[in-house]
């Protein structure tokens, strides 16, 4: 149900009755199947249910054994490698999820070899930052103080993003200085005013910065050793193991694979 601690539930699964042709509804094939798939057990006797039930639960956990993943992780990458690697990942939609991982990954390996960060935590990607307590995406601390909160979207910033952001962390109480969106661009029509806007909170004491993840990689991995593009490999698997999305791992793992 995601990575909350609060119980919340998705809006198909507020659903009160199913049916056949609902069309209505996001990947109506997977809800037909699953319609197909219990209408039998609404006439099973009650004693059956059970075996029913069991061989559910076995074909899941033939799905999961199915579904891991062992990736292959190169003693060496170069940098046009690894930049070629992200530039395919990241190019897929993903509702934000690859870009996060990616981003957290990135941040993490970037602060401890540059020795500005001891602690980077990241939000679910089906979690609000409200309810997660955090005034972004991901937070950087070091030594117990906050110094950087990064928003990560795999979107053109907008002025309504960047408003919104920028609000949610100057009212975190965090005594946050430094902002950081981890984007493709900001949206053209929308440019003066974000600059605007930056501008105005500078005044007020908050930083803030525009970049993209494979421009700042590139820099990072740039003037780091080359042991550490390979810990940022190994780093974003982690983070796409723990995400647990299926198609983000596959293809990750894709793109190693063709690296040997």
């Amino acid at each position: 149900m995601g990575s909350s601690s609060e119980p919340y539930a998705s809006k198909p699964l507020r659903r009160t009755k199913l049916y056949r042709g609902m069309d209505n509804v996001r990947n109506a094939g997977d809800w037909e199947a699953l319609v197909e798939f219990l209408e039998p057990l609404e006439t099973t006797p009650s004693e059956n249910l059970h075996d029913a039930f069991q061989r559910v639960m076995a074909s899941l956990a033939r799905m999961l054994a199915e579904q891991q993943i062992t990736y292959p992780i190169p003693q060496r990458i170069g940098l046009p490698q690894l930049m070629n690697m992200l530039e395919a990942f990241l190019a897929t939609s993903s509702g934000g999820l690859r870009p996060l991982a990616v981003a957290t990954a990135l941040f993490r390996i970037a602060g401890e070899g540059f020795s500005l960060f001891d602690d980077v935590q990241s939000r679910g990607i089906n979690e609000a930052d409200a309810a997660s307590g955090m005034p972004g995406d991901i937070m950087c601390r070091k030594g117990g103080e906050l110094c950087l909160v990064v928003e990560v979207k795999d979107q053109n910033l907008t002025l309504a993003d960047a408003q919104s952001s920028t609000r949610k962390a100057k009212e975190s109480g965090a005594g946050l200085t430094d902002l950081l969106f981890a984007v493709p661009a900001t949206r053209r029509a929308d440019d003066d005013d974000i600059a605007e806007l930056f501008s105005r909170n500078f005044a007020a004491g908050l930083n803030i910065y525009v970049v993209q993840i494979q421009s700042l990689s590139f820099h990072a991995f740039a003037l780091l050793k080359e042991e550490w593009r390979v810990r940022f490999v190994r780093e974003t698997c982690s983070e796409l193991d723990a995400r647990q999305e299926q198609p983000a791992r596959k293809a990750w793992h894709d793109l190693l694979l063709g690296l040997n």
